[in-house]
């Protein structure tokens, strides 16, 4: 159980987490039952209660194999500060600041797409303005949108947890 203390859920935190963490891991399910785990550059559009995360890739390979059979997924993104360590393991810790969550991704086409591509160059050029996107370069890539029907963020200081 998640302590609530620990929890954030000021909009304006979330998107200082959102900002500064540079990967998202993606988790599926493969045809066994296994989690299949893979980190992705991202954008996101975060809202009162709500967060859609963006990712560009081929529309090719084992992740599309998979969505296309069960296209529920989990993500964690993190922001981690300064590590404190110890000879002690018990007392080996970090500061950190985390997103977990579950939804539903999918494959998104026309103005939807251009839109998630710009939230993602927006997160890694930080520019304000909308990029100039070729039909070529469309036509050449995916954007999946992760729609996060739950999430959760925590934040830890670097404390001893007693």
């Amino acid at each position: 159980m998640i302590e609530a203390e620990r929890e954030i859920t000021d909009i304006d935190a979330l998107d200082a987490v959102l900002k500064k963490a540079e990967v998202c891991r993606i988790a599926l399910i493969d045809e066994n039952g296994y989690p299949y785990i893979i980190p992705m550059f991202f954008g996101y559009s975060l809202g009162e209660g709500a967060l859609e995360l963006y990712f560009r890739c081929e529309e090719k390979g084992r992740k599309f194999d998979l969505l296309r059979k069960n296209n529920s997924a989990g993500f964690e993104i993190e922001d981690i500060g300064e590590f404190f360590p110890s000879e002690n393991p018990a007392e080996f810790t970090a500061e950190y600041r985390c997103i977990t969550g579950t939804g539903v991704i999918e494959s998104i086409t026309g103005i939807e797409k251009i839109t998630g591509l710009n939230l993602i160059m927006k997160k890694y050029i930080s520019s304000e303005h909308e990029h100039n996107i070729s039909e070529q370069t469309l036509n050449s890539l995916a954007v999946l949108k992760l729609t996060a029907s739950e999430f959760c963020c925590v934040e830890h200081t670097g404390e001893k947890q007693e």
